[in-house]
């Protein structure tokens, strides 16, 4: 597990640190090793917060952040991962925040901590996959539901999302499938086309039509397949 710990407090990141080898050390021939990154400020930790299992933040001396702010930016960038609200001179029970958000008080006990990394691997488990797409500068992080269908258009490739926004990354309809693979919900009809199964509304000869109308040629090896997604989605 890769923790990162966001904390303006350098004697509590400290002891945090102290803490974590503890549990590391503890838990090696079970959960595996615990490995720490300690951020004294939020535009650090912001930079690549993608690779982190689990987030540790409190953030009370630094003027106009707070941790409920450190949150706020990491949903923005698309983590669905747990975080962990340290209570000290904010109480952040108090607060309205995600589902995958839990709390802690300071000073951190080992039980307690302890604790919250067994809660944040039962989030862990129960978290929905995301999807990266790069999209010219900056990285985009979506779920399975969000993405209807992609469409390769010259050296673009645009794709379509359920809310009705379509971007267009520098890409090409296999290397897309390719990522896909964890996801059987997709399905690649022809080389430069992929779907998502769960927005056929309609299954013709060698076709299917998606949500907003838009209609694709079905291979034959593709139909059977393209059959058993709409009849999964559109059950009798």
């Amino acid at each position: 597990m890769h923790i990162a710990l966001c904390d303006d407090n350098v004697a509590d990141r400290k002891q945090f640190e102290r803490l974590v080898k503890r549990e590391s050390d503890r838990r090696a021939a079970t959960d595996g090793t615990l490995f720490v990154d300690s951020f004294g400020n939020a535009d650090s930790l912001l930079t690549n917060p993608m690779q982190y299992d689990v987030f540790y933040i409190d953030m009370c001396k630094t003027p106009n952040i707070t941790g409920a702010d450190v949150v706020k930016s990491l949903k923005d960038k698309g983590v669905n991962a747990p975080i962990v609200m340290c209570c000290s001179n904010i109480n952040y029970r108090e607060q309205d925040f995600p589902e995958n958000v839990i709390f802690l008080d300071k000073p951190i006990k080992a039980d307690e901590l302890s604790a919250s990394i067994d809660h944040a691997l039962k989030i862990m488990e129960q978290a929905v996959p995301l999807i990266e797409i790069r999209v010219e500068k900056e990285t985009r992080y979506m779920t399975e539901s969000d993405i209807m269908y992609a469409v390769e258009r010259g050296r673009m490739l645009d794709i379509f999302l359920q809310d009705g926004s379509m971007i267009s990354i520098l890409d090409n309809a296999q290397n897309l499938f390719s990522q896909l693979e964890g996801f059987p919900v997709f399905f690649s009809p022809g080389m430069k086309v992929v779907l998502n199964g769960r927005y056929i509304e309609q299954i013709g000869f060698y076709k299917v039509t998606m949500r907003g109308g838009r209609t694709f040629h079905v291979s034959h090896g593709c139909m059977a397949y393209a059959k058993k997604m709409f009849n999964e989605f559109h059950p009798c």
